[in-house]
This record gives structure tokens, C-alpha cells and sequence, in this order.
């Protein structure tokens, strides 16, 4: 993660978003460092047309929203607002304070229906409380984890997020209930799967084999770090065999092509696990959206997005 300002001010400089409004989102960054600072008091951040996300002082959400134009993962939020329709099913694993769960909430409407899984209770409360303010009831909050083995764990605040508690971690530790996806979702179709969760990438699509089985849904959005999966006895060329063998394949979205290209994209943790059996359909929705958008990119290009989360 960015460690200096200097770090921040080039991921701003480069995010995709902001071609064309960088001085905005250098000034969007001072406003919120003198808000922090000097009010300390939350406030409605308006996002994603018009829904609400609570911006807390001690949100490092909230600067990834404001620094990068509202679409922090850039590649993944623009693949969801082109893919994604009205009466679909989103699975979040790793929900944190909701920016993926608000935007895909937006995208399937109260036909839809959104699950957000987050473990710890600090981030569960401001989860329930942007579904809550936006009145989503396409959306059900779990306050578990995600993982192989049904039971308890510990898990600690670390960083931008919550993970599983290993002996190199410090602070403050809470016990989470672990489930399967297979045994906890609906029986429904489910276009768009999202996991980030800080290393058990492997543990959680290993209880969800069922639906990988059945092809569901076609589409996960990954977040596949060495050193994270490491701590849990995986790695990323484990992951991708093992989603190989389940018929998936890694994956990076060129938003300026509006297409999936092969392998994981240039230095990016973040990939897209694709369906071989479905990919044909998921290339489908992605060119009837470039059609409905008059046959025109909606970006012709750009750098890869800044993954690591702004302070």
C-alpha cells in the first residue's frame, strides 16, 4: 500500500478514472486529509448515481472512492457496470464497509440479489448501515467469513480490512464464524462472484465447489497474493490449477476494449476467474453493452488501475 505522498499523488496521477480530472481528484485528496483533520465528523459521500456511503474519519474506504473517481477498481467496476443487469446474483466475499456491494446493489436492482459476507464487527456495523441508508433489499449482510471448513476463527483489524489471524498479527482479536458458500447461498443462478479476504481465496472457492461445478456463477473477481495465500499453505499457481481443473480460467479486463484477454494482467493482484463453459455468454453482455452504448469505448485507453488503497 502507498506509504508516502508522493506514492498517493502518482496513483492519482495514473488511475484511469481520472484522465482528464486529475487537479479535481488532487483536490478531492486535500479536502478530505483538512475534513479528517479538522471536523472529524461522518458525512454521506454520494456515489454510484445517487446512493449514500457513510464516510467515517477513520475510513480508508472513503479515500479510495474520492481519489480515484468513484471507481477504485477500475477494471473490475467498469467490467461490473457493463456486465451486470437487472435480476442478477452478486456473492461479496470480504464485503468490508460495502463499495462493491452499493455498486452491484445499483446494478441488479430490488430484482437482484446481493449477499455481502464481512467477518468483523466494525465492518459489518458500516456495512448495515450503507445497505441500510440506501434502503437496499436486494441485499442480505452475513457476518461471517468465508472458507472449506465450517466453524470459528480468530480474526484482527489489520491495515484496510480484516483477515484471519496468524501468529505475525497483533491487536485486538474477535472470533468469526467461518461458513461454506455452498451451504449458505440460495439456490439461484448468480452472475458475479467477488473475493478478497486477505489470503483464504483458495479455503473459500474450495466451499463453493459445488457451484463452480455448475458453472456459477461464470464470472469471480479475484484479488490473488502470493505472500497472502502463503500464510494459508496456497499460492497463486496453485489457485489458477486448481480453477483450471474446475473448469475456470484467470483472466484481465481491458476496459478500453471491453474484452477479457488471457492471464492476469501486468503486475496486478487483481484477476478474473472466467467460466470456459459460459465465457461465449459473458462476451455476449459485454457486447450488447458496447451496442446500447452507441458502438463506442467508453475508454480508449489507460494505465492499470491503483489497487492499493489511499490513506
Amino acid at each position: 500500500m502507498p506509504t508516502t505522498v508522493q506514492e498517493i499523488l502518482r496513483l492519482i496521477w495514473n488511475h484511469p478514472a481520472n484522465r482528464g480530472h486529475r487537479l479535481g481528484a488532487y483536490a478531492r485528496m486535500a479536502l478530505w486529509q483538512a475534513h479528517k483533520r479538522l471536523v472529524g465528523r461522518p458525512f454521506d459521500l454520494k456515489v454510484y448515481d445517487g446512493m449514500r456511503f457513510r464516510a467515517h474519519p477513520d475510513s480508508t474506504q472513503v479515500g479510495r472512492l474520492l481519489y480515484f473517481g468513484g471507481l477504485p477498481d477500475f477494471q473490475a467496476m467498469t467490467f461490473m457496470k457493463r456486465y451486470l443487469r437487472p435480476g442478477d446474483g452478486f456473492i461479496d466475499g470480504g464485503a468490508n464497509e460495502g463499495i462493491f456491494t452499493l455498486l452491484a446493489a445499483e446494478l441488479v436492482s430490488d430484482r437482484g440479489e446481493v449477499h455481502a459476507f464481512e467477518a468483523h464487527p466494525v465492518y459489518v456495523k458500516r456495512l448495515r448501515e450503507n445497505v441500510e441508508r440506501n434502503r437496499l433489499s436486494s441485499v442480505s449482510v452475513h457476518e461471517v467469513a468465508v472458507g472449506e471448513n465450517p466453524g470459528t476463527l480468530p480474526f484482527v483489524l489489520r491495515g484496510t480490512g480484516s483477515r484471519i489471524r496468524t501468529a505475525e498479527d497483533a491487536g485486538e482479536v474477535v472470533s468469526a464464524q467461518v461458513v461454506r458458500l455452498d451451504e449458505t447461498l440460495p439456490d439461484r443462478t448468480w452472475a458475479m462472484g467477488k473475493l478478497d479476504i486477505e489470503g483464504a481465496e483458495h479455503s473459500a472457492l474450495r466451499g463453493a465447489e459445488k457451484l463452480l461445478s455448475r458453472a456459477e456463477p461464470p464470472v469471480w473477481f479475484l484479488e490473488l497474493v502470493d505472500p497472502f495465500l502463503a500464510r494459508f499453505g496456497s499460492s497463486v499457481h496453485e489457485v489458477s490449477r486448481w480453477l483450471g481443473d474446475h473448469g475456470y480460467d484467470l483472466m484481465h479486463y481491458e476496459p478500453w476494449l471491453n474484452r477479457f484477454v488471457p492471464g492476469p494482467g501486468a503486475g496486478a493482484p487483481d484477476v478474473f476467474a472466467v467460466s470456459r463453459e459460459r465465457l461465449a455468454e459473458v462476451n455476449n453482455r459485454l457486447r450488447a453493452s458496447h451496442e446500447r452504448a452507441g458502438g463506442h469505448s467508453l475508454i480508449r485507453s489507460g494505465p492499470r488501475e491503483a489497487r492499493e488503497v489511499a490513506r
